[in-house]
């Protein structure tokens, strides 16, 4: 009789939306590819969302093997849930592997009903594993686990695995069942092509296992790409490292354009890129653009500081590269973004706002992503020296995992910890770091102030970081505002945050019941009651000008591209050749302004509601510069 075997690799849903559980997946096909596994095992479930603890059990009979993939999002939950088993089914062997399990045996002495931890890569130590609970194997020679014996817990050194021709759980059904019992969710789908980080960034928990990179048969990633196709996958997304690295990969991306092309599916594609991009990120780029796959090409720095470069372990690209790259990409019209991580060692809010300032004078107006630095405790930054080192302080709060739902119900929340302090920030610079990322990103990216920005910095008149520590300024002396009170509501946050109370995330049941970052929020907020806003925010932006007729006309220009839900087709008349002097610049090209009567003409597809302009606007555009008209502006001079 063969023994019955769950799989937990679950997460939150979004919407209609989830994930599938391509870990579980994964490590299955490799276990049950094994003959001897295969006759004495049987795969019961694998479970890929949340649900309440009885619930599952309900689920579960008879198990003598449950392992779990752990994560931020799920760690408390697969706790509880192992907690349960092991209660019931005493005999059951409880197995955790993952990012979230901490080198070591640590979590054995925390956790009596985990039997045992895999670290690193999971498929060779699962199947051994399986293969020594059936007398088949000895567990205790197994690389890369931590379990009980009688001289004490020990843990084995890890090994990474030389190959990479593992048996795909795509085109072996593993996911079969979960697309049956699931007809109305969209599922969104991982694979790899390689496997493998030649880098060592110390914020990153695959800093710890750095190794060449592997590459995937291209035989099984064309399969799976065209299973991706063919099933009913809306999203498809990469977990490759550095994608982009081999020419190669632009073949991949090839047979996911003729995917699209043939069903429709993927709608999207996402991975992250190569870290010094190349020649072949930006070719890759074009190929996703010109076909509506593109979901941003990332322009990584993580920091424009040497100090906090050489803490980290990061070399990032010169800034003529970037130049130049941020010059092709706009010109070609590829959305690109830009990401820096917010709280790292060495890091201050002087450093923090030059490297922004540097970054909007080098092009990047389409997005930059500011992320809070979280401490991962499979990071080489989760290692009790590195934290000792550089002063490393962290708040604990709910999950810092935005867009999902918000649920007061959960009855098992999870936990991040984000760094606020180390040696070079205090928590009150993390929280003035956040307030002036929060104005650059909401009121520049999103585009509700941008044109005024880089006017001002066009002309000589004010720096980038001048005008929005001045903005910010506005936002918190002035209360009563439209900007005043989403920046009250995103201090509140943030103080929530430091004495870890909540996660940053705000929810607004006007846009639906999801939570947005700290910038979502204050432009969903902003324009909402945009006409107030920009009443109210007059007298400060006047202040830059002399001319008070052109202010007027400046300001009229702004405020008709600033994307509204309900807009329609609409057509003005411009004094000045805004349409094309901004289009310009922020795709790197040479423009001057000039006085000129001319129509702009502007195309807009109104939206279902507030909450279908939240979702399509503030989540998913963002990325590709979609929260203004500017690109769709056509400008044509009146005769």
């Amino acid at each position: 009789m063969k023994r019955n075997f769950y799989f937990f690799q679950v997460n939150y849903s979004y919407g209609k939306a989830a994930h599938l559980p391509y870990t579980a997946g994964q490590l299955s096909a490799y276990a049950f590819a094994d003959k001897d596994v295969a006759e004495n095992y049987h795969l019961e479930r694998i479970f890929f969302l949340r649900d309440s603890v009885d619930s599952v059990m309900s689920k579960i009979s008879s198990p003598f093997l449950v392992a779990f993939s752990t994560y931020i999002w799920n760690c408390n939950f697969n706790k509880a849930v192992a907690k349960r088993i092991k209660e019931k089914y005493p005999d059951c062997k409880i197995v955790f592997g993952g990012h979230h399990v901490a080198p070591g045996g640590g979590m054995l002495e925390e956790c009596p009903y985990i039997d045992y931890l895999l670290h690193g890569e999971g498929e060779i130590t699962l199947r051994r594993l399986m293969r020594s609970l059936i007398g088949l194997d000895d567990a205790e020679k197994i690389p890369g686990i931590s379990l009980r014996t009688k001289n004490g817990i020990i843990t084995n050194p890890q090994m990474i695995s030389e190959e990479c021709d593992f048996p795909s759980p795509y085109l072996n059904g593993y996911f079969d069942k979960i697309l049956a019992e699931n007809p109305d969710t969209d599922f969104m789908a991982l694979i790899e092509t390689s496997r493998g980080c030649p880098n060592s960034c110390a914020y990153c928990d695959w800093s710890n296992m750095k190794s060449k990179i592997r590459k995937f048969p291209i035989e099984r990633v064309y399969a799976e790409i065209d299973w991706v196709s063919s099933n009913r996958v809306y999203g498809l997304g990469s977990a490759d490292s550095n994608f982009g690295m081999f020419r190669r990969d632009l073949e991949i991306t090839d047979r996911i354009v003729e995917a699209h092309k043939a069903t429709g599916r993927p709608v999207g594609f996402q991975t992250s890129y190569a870290k010094n991009s190349t020649k072949t990120v930006f070719d890759i780029g074009m190929k996703l653009e010109k076909n509506g796959l593109n979901k941003g090409i990332t322009l990584s720095f993580q920091s424009m500081s040497d100090e906090v470069l050489k803490n980290i372990g990061r070399e990032n690209i010169s800034i003529e590269y970037y130049s130049e790259l941020m010059r092709m990409y706009n010109e070609a019209g590829v959305a690109t973004y830009t990401e820096l991580i917010l709280g790292l060692p060495g890091e201050t809010y002087e450093t923090l706002v030059d490297g922004i300032d540097r970054l909007l004078q080098l092009g990047q107006h389409n997005s930059i992503y500011i992320h809070n630095c979280e401490w991962l405790p499979c990071s080489i930054m989760g290692q009790k020296d590195y934290v000792e080192k550089y002063g490393i302080r962290t708040s604990h709060i709910p999950l810092n995992q935005p867009h999902r739902e918000a649920d007061d119900k959960d009855e098992i929340p999870e936990a991040s910890g984000i760094v606020t302090e180390t040696y070079s920030m205090s928590r009150n610079d993390w929280k003035k770091m956040n307030l002036f990322s929060t104005v650059v990103q909401c009121y520049h990216h999103m585009g509700i102030l941008q044109f005024f920005a880089i006017f001002l910095y066009e002309h000589g008149i004010c720096s980038y970081k001048d005008f929005y520590n001045s903005l910010l300024e506005f936002a918190l002396s002035k209360p009563s505002t439209v900007i005043g009170r989403a920046f009250a509501e995103i201090q509140r946050k943030l103080d929530d945050v430091i004495n870890e109370k909540d996660a940053p995330n705000c929810v607004d049941k006007r846009f639906g019941n999801i939570m947005w970052t700290p910038e979502e929020y204050a432009f969903l907020y902003t324009v909402y009651e945009s006409e107030l806003f920009y009443e109210e925010i007059k007298d400060f932006l006047s202040e830059y000008f002399e001319d008070a007729e052109f202010f007027c006309e400046l300001l009229e220009f702004q405020k008709k591209m600033l994307k509204h839900p309900f807009d329609e087709d609409f057509t003005f008349v411009c004094n000045y050749n805004f349409a094309d002097y901004f289009k310009s610049i922020i795709n790197s090209r040479s423009s001057s302004l000039t006085e000129e009567k001319c129509t702009v003409s502007v195309e807009a597809k109104p939206f279902l509601s507030w909450e279908d302009f939240a979702r399509k606007v503030a989540w998913y555009g963002r990325k590709d510069s979609s929260c203004t008209y500017i690109n769709r502006a056509k400008q044509d001079a009146v005769l």
